[in-house]
This record gives structure tokens, C-alpha cells and sequence, in this order.
């Protein structure tokens, strides 16, 4: 591989460039893990994802992959590269190693075909990010249909032995930073002139989020979506929109990344405390801001 085998990525982010298995390999031994186990996780990599180029992000020090489709719904033809085209190649380990793990044979081949399609990957690796963290012991279903309407499937069952079982959504919103991105094209700027005024809307966030789940009551189950978005999100506004869903129908709503730290709304506190627990996330302000205030 060389320089030329990354013709997507700016060559001053490049501080270096490998091959997928041969980092892969690298990081199973940094991690200690059985060879024929790191090599069972090469072996899942499907052969489109495999190819794609590596490089040694300069700014983060992040071993990266090139793969994925770049932002071009901006006017004049405008076209954004960036993380969502630059994957961290830990994560995409991390997450063939749990789904391995955890679907069964003809899931994990349909879930890799999938992940193969650079217009769906990000949103596939993204499903698996609520799921890192679970302990071992708790059990959990991939795509479970029969608990909304028509023939939607929820990505995860999740259960915890005696206590209500978890209904478990996850969404990758792109619309509003493509709206922000927009408006900076278009030279908007809050007072300080340092970004884009926070006017997107958050009831993008839930679109088509309560046809998921029927009306059940949730000590019977407890439902909701984990939802990843890269803006900050008004926190009044967010809460206001959050309670116009049908409670019985969306009991809470995470906005969450791949780290621990995540911003929950539930309908009251025992169930926000369920699913913090269950998820082994804590709360965390870093998803919201309060207008007043910024």
C-alpha cells in the first residue's frame, strides 16, 4: 500500500499507512488476546472492507479506515470528508469481536453483507455501540420483530434475568449536522461568530421512532432508542419534544456515542436508573446545551 492508495484523504492528516489484517493482528496482541481468536475476527472482515486503506491519523494519533460515503448533499456541489468516511479500525474490531459473540450464524452473515455496504456502514457499526459495554452474562436478541407495528423489527432485546426486559433502538442521525453544515456554507454565525446558530429541531432526532414499539407498560418492558448525533441539542427543547411521544409507547431516549457517557430522558427516575445501570453508561451533559446560557 501507498500514498496513492488513499486518494480520499487529506495527505497532512497521514502519518503512516498499514493494511486492515496486519493492524487487526497488531491489536490482538497488544490486547493479549488468543491468536486463533484474533485471527477468527480477520477472517469476518468482509472482503470490500479489508481492502480499504489505513492510515495513522496525525491530529488524533487514531489508526484509521477509509471507507464509507462522503456528505454531498450540500448546495453547490459541496462535498465533506471526515470521520464518517474515516472509521476508527479499534472500533471495527471491537465490534466484529461482540457481534461474533453475540448473533447467531445466519445473522452475523446477513449483519457483515450489510456493514460491506459503504451507504450503511456507519449506521451498522453505530447499532453495536449500546452493546459494547453489556456484561457477558446478559442476554440479547438482534433484530426482534413482533413488538411494533406492521413488520418493523427493533435492533435489541435485551434481557437481565428477574427484571424487565430492555426494547432497544438505535438510530444514526446525520440530517441536523447536514443542516448545520448548510447554514455554515451559507455564512450563518451565532453572535461570536465562531459557529452556526443551534436552530435545528429536535423532533428530526425521533423521527419514525414510536411505530418501533406498541403500547405496553414498562414494568411489563422497558422501551426506547439509543440515538447517536454529532450536534448538542437544546436541552429544553429536546425535553419538550421527548414528551409529546406516546409514553406509553417510548418510556426513554438516549443520546449517546461510543463512550460511557451518555444524556438520558425517561419517563421517571426508575427507569432511567434501569437503563443506566443495564447499559453501563453514566449521565452526562455533554449532548446538550441550554440556550439561555450559551
Amino acid at each position: 500500500m501507498t500514498y496513492s492508495d488513499l486518494p480520499r484523504v487529506p495527505h497532512f492528516l497521514v502519518g503512516g499507512i498499514a493494511e486492515l489484517p496486519d493492524l487487526f493482528a497488531a491489536l490482538g496482541r497488544a490486547r493479549g488476546l488468543p491468536r486463533e481468536e484474533v485471527e477468527g475476527i480477520i477472517q469476518l472482515l468482509p472482503e470490500p472492507i479489508k481492502r480499504s486503506p489505513c492510515f495513522l491519523d496525525r491530529l488524533t494519533g487514531l489508526w484509521r479506515y477509509d471507507f464509507g460515503m462522503p456528505f454531498v448533499e450540500l448546495p453547490g456541489d459541496g462535498v465533506v470528508l471526515g470521520t464518517h468516511m474515516y472509521h476508527e479500525v479499534d472500533r471495527l474490531y471491537d465490534v466484529l469481536f461482540c457481534a461474533r459473540r453475540r448473533l447467531g450464524e445466519e445473522q452475523l452473515s446477513s449483519y457483515l453483507n450489510r456493514l460491506a455496504d459503504p451507504n450503511k456502514h456507519e449506521d451498522m457499526l453505530t447499532e453495536f455501540a449500546p452493546i459494547l459495554r453489556l456484561d457477558p452474562a446478559v442476554e440479547v436478541q438482534y433484530e426482534v420483530s413482533g413488538y411494533g407495528e406492521g413488520n418493523r423489527t427493533v435492533d435489541w432485546l435485551i434481557r437481565t434475568g428477574a427484571q424487565p426486559p430492555l426494547l432497544l433502538d438505535v438510530k444514526n442521525r446525520r440530517k441536523d449536522l447536514l443542516e448545520s453544515l448548510v447554514r455554515i456554507h451559507a455564512g450563518e454565525r451565532d453572535p461570536a461568530e465562531s459557529a452556526p446558530m443551534p436552530a435545528h429541531d429536535p423532533s428530526m432526532l425521533f423521527a419514525s421512532i414510536e411505530q418501533k414499539f406498541n403500547r405496553r407498560p414498562h414494568d411489563e418492558m422497558i422501551q426506547g432508542v439509543w440515538i447517536h448525533t454529532s450536534l448538542k441539542q437544546e436541552e429544553t427543547e429536546l425535553e419538550t419534544v421527548f414528551g409529546r411521544l406516546d409514553a406509553q409507547r417510548v418510556h426513554f431516549a438516549i443520546l449517546g456515542d461510543w463512550n460511557d457517557d451518555v444524556c438520558v430522558l425517561a419517563r421517571d427516575s426508575a427507569i432511567k436508573n434501569h437503563v443506566l445501570v443495564v447499559l453501563r453508561v453514566r449521565e452526562s451533559r455533554r449532548f446538550v446545551f441550554r440556550r439561555d446560557s450559551a
